[in-house]
């Protein structure tokens, strides 16, 4: 059964749409704002669910939070909506190309493998960004005016959406999950990862949602951010200790400490547990932490 089963006049209600799978990749919680100007946030949860509220109220506006697939891969039921994103992320929206030299993977062997499972298996449509938004932005849907928060770390664009009427934000991928930030991309930032953390903390809210994980969450989340952010330090942490002997890119990658195990298939686990691991080792080496000698990594 659908999300809606009849829909008369807006009612201005955020509605919670819970994704598949436990919400994990490739699919996300989203949000309908039905209002005058009816919107999707992240379409990547229950088609039938997106394509009833297509048929039902008809969407004038999808706002894609970033570009991963997980977020978008239902901007293509909503033909005649404009599509709203950063300026940094527009891009990849709109090209697999361009998402592939995003990522980094644009030279790698796999990459044809890579372009036909996001086609196929997770739905990529490359859809134009119709309307590019930035930090501080406000829009009026109508009965909720949402306010753009530029959040970057996890994409160059990433962002939240602070819904002011209802004192309620969307924090996207800053999902508050056990597994802690991401960034495996190629300008996906550590540092500007957890400035977005603290940026977060200055939004008060009285509802939170996130993409993946809990979904919904009440009150105070100032803790739960440390926590988050905490898992950075960690791995930091757990690197300077497997390096107190010098070790290989590919011994570093074998210790699996962003992941914690392997999985398939494994050209692809490889390269993006190993380029959030050279973030990690850049940093630390900028800090003094490390040095590299020859193909090894040791403590400075």
């Amino acid at each position: 059964m659908g999300v809606l089963k009849e829909i008369s006049m807006p009612s201005g209600e955020i509605r919670f749409l819970a994704g598949e799978h436990g919400a994990r990749f490739p699919d996300c919680n989203c949000l309908f704002i039905d209002d005058d100007v009816a919107t999707v946030v992240d379409p990547a949860t229950r088609r039938d669910d997106l394509e009833c509220i297509q048929r039902e109220r008809g969407v004038g506006l999808v706002i894609d939070t970033h570009y991963h697939v997980d977020h978008t891969r239902y901007n293509s039921l909503f033909p005649d909506a404009d599509i709203a994103a950063h300026p940094a992320d527009a891009p990849a929206i709109q090209s697999l190309e361009a998402m592939a030299h995003m990522v980094g993977i644009e030279d790698k062997p796999w990459l044809p493998v890579w372009m036909t499972v996001m086609r196929e298996r997770w739905g990529y449509t490359p859809c134009p960004v119709t309307r590019l938004v930035s930090d501080g932005e406000e829009v009026s849907l109508g009965k909720n005016t949402v306010r753009f928060v530029h959040v970057p770390g996890h994409t160059p664009g990433n962002m939240c959406l602070h819904f002011l009427e209802k004192n309620a934000v969307y924090l996207a991928d800053i999902d508050l999950t056990p597994f802690g930030p991401w960034y495996g991309n190629r300008y996906s930032d550590i540092d500007a990862f957890l400035a977005s953390i603290e940026k977060v903390k200055t939004l008060r809210a009285d509802t939170w949602y996130t993409a993946h994980g809990d979904g919904i969450i009440e009150g105070d989340i100032d803790d739960r951010l440390d926590a988050f952010a905490a898992v950075i330090a960690d791995r930091d942490r757990r690197l300077l200790e497997f390096l107190s002997e010098p070790r290989t890119d590919s011994q570093i990658v074998d210790a699996t400490i962003i992941y914690g195990k392997r999985w398939d298939p494994p050209e692809m686990f490889e390269y993006f547990e190993g380029l959030m691991a050279g973030k990690h080792l850049a940093r630390l080496e900028r800090a003094g932490k490390l040095v590299r000698v020859g193909d090894a990594w040791r403590l400075a």
